[in-house]
């Protein structure tokens, strides 16, 4: 998933991917500020393209332009037929969308080059190895990395600079042998995993940490939707490290990996074959897929 598309769409239209003049003097280069989504994009039964819960990842995308101060020229209505008209150009079904906000050129310094966003989105085939990384049970360590604080950061927004911890706590899991690491926040509370959302099942609760350094994930949330149609409970709110490690089954939620369970957190191993977390993570794939009863919606066409 290296390699993008060869088009995009940038600042209104489709271009070469790459063809943006940007300069080493670009502000956001030099002090983080990118905000960014990760958008799956499925086969739909008509031959052409849908996408998974649009309308929601384009809400946050605008949001966290708002928390961090820039300006977005386009509507989540328009940045959402932009991610369609970049699947089609490129005639992509099965693909995972990076849209982008970030400001211009400028001077050094905080003071920004305007507050007007440029806006890009970029497709990214995933149709050869999107079965790999479904099937992939990741084992997990506890880091010794903190999520950031929202007293000294905006967790809310998917912003790049708030993806540092991330890079440093799973350079530190990869390091010591583990697929990726489980973040608390600066309460001790779990706050999530590098660029995941966790939850643990216990009997038939979904117990789904609630941290305010966390950032709301549409996965986790589609998840917890989908738990409560078919007869289970949730329990949202703060969890310790122990309230995990007491589940019988934990699983991760993500975009770009769906939901998958979890094979251990260090020496805690848990139950990848539970039936509860198997029949959520298969009606969360027919979610995706736009084939769950109730959920149909979720599946954004042109």
């Amino acid at each position: 998933m290296n390699e993008p598309a060869k088009l995009m769409w940038w600042q209104g239209s489709v271009v070469p991917a790459g063809d943006t003049a940007l300069t080493l003097a670009n502000h956001s280069l030099h002090y983080g500020l990118c905000v960014f989504e990760g958008v799956s994009a499925f086969p739909s039964a008509e031959g052409g393209h849908h996408v998974f819960r649009l309308d929601e990842h384009m809400a946050r995308f605008a949001e966290s332009c708002r928390l961090v101060g820039i300006s977005l020229g386009q509507t989540p209505a328009e940045l959402a037929a932009a991610c369609h008209e970049t699947l089609t150009a490129n005639g992509l079904r099965r693909a995972y969308l990076r849209p982008l906000a970030f400001l211009g050129d400028g001077v050094l310094g905080l003071a920004a080059p305007g507050t007007e966003a440029q806006v890009a989105v970029l497709a990214f085939d995933v149709s050869s190895f999107d079965s790999v990384i479904r099937a992939q049970q990741p084992r997990l360590t506890l880091s010794p990395v903190a999520r950031l604080s929202p007293h000294a950061f905006p967790t809310k927004a998917k912003v790049s600079a708030g993806y540092l911890g991330s890079r440093l706590a799973w350079m530190d899991a990869r390091q010591r042998g583990f697929d990726d690491a489980l973040l608390l926040d600066d309460a001790g509370f779990v706050a999530e995993c590098t660029v995941q959302n966790v939850f643990g099942v216990r009997g038939r609760t979904l117990l789904v940490p609630d941290s305010p350094a966390a950032l709301d994930g549409i996965t986790v949330d589609s998840v917890i939707g989908i738990a409560g149609g078919l007869g289970y409970e949730v329990d949202r709110g703060p969890l310790t490290a122990a309230d995990l490690w007491a589940c019988e089954a934990l699983c991760v939620a993500s975009t770009a990996g769906g939901v998958r369970p979890v094979r251990c957190v260090d020496d805690i191993v848990f139950d990848t074959d539970n039936a509860v977390a198997a029949e959520i993570i298969r009606a969360y794939r027919q979610a995706e897929l736009g084939l769950l009863p109730g959920h149909e919606r979720w599946a954004a066409r042109p």
